[in-house]
This record gives structure tokens, sequence and C-alpha cells, in this order.
């Protein structure tokens, strides 16, 4: 009878596994192969009809293609991944990863966000009458509900056209205002807030970006953290491109925390090698686009670094500092070792989490682009840089630091930058600086870019004493004004 037993449960069990499935990316070697692939409009080309119609023939269902990675989306019995890799044009077969979540994290209130438009000096470009006219914004997120009763967006969402939105969780649900509130579908609509929001009443800038021309894309499903919904944030991205969107902001985010925890990603995982992160960098390197990227809130745990896609080289991931000192909050998470180039980006105020850091800086760029639309994706990206209190010291904390919009007008109309750098050589274990201001900040790091530690400074007289922090090689000292650079010899 024992034996019987055995023999029923490893029946089950195989049963079980011919009956598991999982969301794949299946990559192909080439593309048509009429077409001779350039650097130029590669990745615009179709995917291979034959290749296509070869997954149908084998009753694969294709659930979205990407031109950009040369791929499609399928899902599949584990049990017929041998049949897939046997197929002499497929390149690879990947595994679409675990689900993004939203990048919020409530320790403050709405109002309190207003603060990250006063810290980047946002008036500046408000009193010259930028208000993002004829840009256009994609806010790739989680849903969007009531957005259409919320009254700072009521001049965005009255004129709202539904073809400007796109449902990638329910493509039958094509309301961009409805959903469930404890599932944080409204996390789009606070996102949104403060990429365009207005009080009309008041006179009240939530955002900047408050006349320009948005499409919405819902990529996330709050209810649930599983793998699968990797593909729906790479379809949203294409759709907004061949809506003519340049500017994008996203704050989700691939890091820890799902259902199953053998879905989460390990801190090594973030090297730029996911899917979604090759997209994002397609998209910055080919498309001309600008993605702002929240950097992700796990500076606090274990997982510590920012989450897929803020690793993409060429997008801007955004970490948050606080208001009255421009240190990095406890959550925001840090750039990982292993990049060869510095993340995060940039960073500015924000007390709820970099879900709403991001859309600050979104609305910023926006009225940028308005003010010099012949600058591309590159050019505004290293302005926003140059413009940075950290320039030209970033580290892996806040990057370059928080950007101000005076100096991004005095870059781009050449004219002298308000701020001064300088760097200094000691062998000594101590330096005395001559700077000023209660808002200065000392990141002590074991190279030019990965932070030990951090500290509030309190000059004394226009003096400051910095001793060095153990295993220190460097040490910024920075003010919204001034950045000096220390090298411990």
């Amino acid at each position: 009878m024992r034996k019987f037993h055995l023999h029923i449960i490893l029946i089950l069990l195989l049963v079980l596994e011919a009956g598991a499935q999982q969301k794949y990316w299946i990559y192909f070697k080439d593309k048509m192969t009429t077409i001779a692939p350039s650097e130029t409009d590669f990745y615009d080309h179709p995917l291979n009809k034959n290749y296509l119609d070869s997954l149908y023939s084998l009753d694969f269902h294709i659930i979205h293609q990407s031109k950009w990675l040369n791929a499609v989306s399928i899902i599949t019995e584990n049990h017929q991944i041998p049949l897939l890799q046997s197929l002499d044009f497929v390149d690879k077969i990947q595994a679409v990863n675990t689900q993004l979540k939203v990048h919020s994290h409530f320790s403050g209130t709405e109002a309190d966000q207003v603060y990250a438009l006063q810290q980047l000096n946002a008036d500046t470009l408000i009193k010259l009458g930028l208000h993002g006219q004829g840009v256009k914004i994609g806010i790739i997120d989680g849903g969007f509900l009531d957005a259409d009763k919320e009254e700072t967006l009521s001049g965005l969402s009255k004129n709202f056209s539904s073809s400007s939105y796109h449902n990638f969780i329910e493509e039958n649900v094509q309301n961009p205002f409805i959903g469930t509130r404890k599932y944080d579908d409204d996390h789009g609509t606070k996102v949104w807030k403060l990429i365009g929001g207005h009080g009309k009443a008041s006179n009240k800038y939530y955002g900047l970006a408050t006349k320009s021309t948005y499409y919405l894309a819902r990529t996330d499903q709050g209810d649930k953290e599983y793998r699968g919904e990797e593909d729906y944030w790479i379809a949203a991205l294409e759709w907004m491109h061949d809506q003519g969107v340049r500017l994008i902001n996203s704050s989700l985010g691939y890091s820890t925390g799902y259902d199953n925890p053998k879905e989460n990603y390990l801190p090594e995982d973030i090297d730029g090698s996911s899917a979604i992160t090759q997209a994002a960098t397609i998209a910055a390197r080919e498309k001309n686009m600008i993605l702002v990227i929240a950097a992700g809130n796990d500076g606090g745990n274990d997982f510590g670094v920012i989450s897929i896609p803020a690793d993409a080289e060429g997008i801007l991931a955004v970490g948050a500092t606080g208001f009255l000192h421009w240190k990095r909050q406890r959550y925001s998470s840090v750039g990982p070792e292993g990049l060869p180039y510095v993340k995060p980006e940039i960073a500015c105020f924000s007390g709820r989490g970099t879900s709403f850091s991001a859309p600050v800086i979104t609305g910023l760029i926006a009225l940028v682009i308005q003010k010099y639309p012949g600058l591309n994706n590159k050019e505004v990206i290293e302005t926003i840089k140059r413009a940075s209190h950290l320039y030209p010291y970033p580290n892996n904390y806040l990057g370059y630091g928080v950007p101000d919009a005076r100096k991004i007008l005095h870059i781009l109309n050449q004219q002298k930058v308000i701020q001064s750098h300088e760097e200094v050589s000691t062998s000594s274990n101590s330096i005395e600086l001559d700077i000023t201001g209660m808002n200065t900040v000392i990141f002590h790091k074991k190279d030019r870019t990965q932070v030990i530690s951090q500290e509030i400074a309190n000059p004394k007289r226009n003096k400051l004493v910095v001793q060095k922090a153990d295993n220190a090689k460097f040490s910024t000292v920075a003010s919204p004004e001034k950045v000096i650079e220390i090298k411990w010899l």
C-alpha cells in the first residue's frame, strides 16, 4: 500500500510540473532576412513573420511583441521549453521577471511635496511663463483612480483623450479613472499631480508641467505580487514612443517583496542585463527619449540598492533627499558597486518615497524641453547633472545631487554658473575648509563614488573642520552653493 501511495504522489508531481506555467521572453536571432539591419533603423524593423507563424503553429500564444528587443513574450508550460530551445531561430529564452511595484513610502503628507519645487528654485521657470506647453509626457504606473475628481488635475483630466490611455492589465477596461484604492490604483494619480498638478483656486503648484499633453499606461496590478508584468512595461514604453512621447515618468521597479520569495531579485541582479532595463537603455540610446525612473525605496533594508529598470544607462534614476539638509533619505536606494556608471543620477526632496521625487524632476524637464526644444535627450540629461549641487563629484547616494532651475538657465544661456567647486588634498586626518550654510552635508567615500557614510555638518564662522572617516579615501563637503572634494592621502 505504501508503494502504491508513492506512485500516486509521483504521478501527481509530474502532472503539476507539466501544468506549471510561466511567462517567458523568446528572443529571436535576427529580424526579416530581406532587410539589412542598420544602427539607425534596426529597432523599428518588424519581427520576422515566419518566426511568429512558427510559434503560432506550435500552439504558443504570443502576448506581446517587442520590436526593440526582437523578442516576444509567451505563457507556456515548463516542459515546453526544450521544444522552444530546439527552434533554430530562437536565440535565448528568459523568464519574465517579478512584477513591478510602486515606490511609495508614506511618511509625510502630500502637501509636503511642494517643498521639492522650492528646493529646485522652480519659481524661476514659472515666472518665465513655462508650463510644459507642447510637450508630451508619458506616465507608466499602476492606476489613475479618481484623477478626474482631483481638483489639481481638473484642467488635464477634463481634456484627456481616451486614445491617450492604454490598460495593459485589463485590455477590456479602458476608463483610466476607475479602480480600487486599497490596491494602490490611485498611485498614478498622485504621480500625475506631482508632474502637472495646479490648484486653480489657490494658484498653488504641485507640479510644473501644468499644460503638457499626457499619455497614461497601466502596467501594474496592485493586488498581487507575482511573476509576469515586465512585458507590460516594455509594451507601454514602445506604445508611447509610437505616440511621439519623448519624456516618460515611471515610479515602478523590481526588487523584493513578492508573494513567492523565490521570485525576489538579489542585489547582484541589478547589473543592467534584465529585459526591462535593456528596453529602457534602447529608449535612451536609440530613440532620443528621456526616462525618469524612481530609484527605489530599499535603502533602509537588506536589499539596499536601486531597483530595475533604474539601473539602465542613459536614463535619469532619481533618489530622495531631506529638505532642510540635502542628505539621502534613509529609505532611498543607493547605486550598486558593479555598474560602470553612477546611479542614481540625481535626487530631490521627498518625504513619501522616490515615487514622488521622480515626478518633480519630470515636470522640471518638461519645462526645459519647452524652452529649448532643439536639445536632444543626452544634452538635457547632461545639463540637469551639471546644474545639480554635487557636480562634478557624484556619488551613489544622490548622484549629482539636487538640480537648480537657475543653474539650468545659466548653462543653457551660456552664462556663468552660480555654484563653485574645488578639490583639495591632505595627508592629515583632518582639514579646515571655508564654507558657509546650515545646509552642509559631508559624504565620506571609499572611492570616487561609493559612500561609506553621510553626516550633517555645522560650519562655525564660515569655517568647517572635517575629520577623516575610517576607510575613507575621499569626502565630499557640499552646500547648495559650494562643493569641495577632499582627497585623503
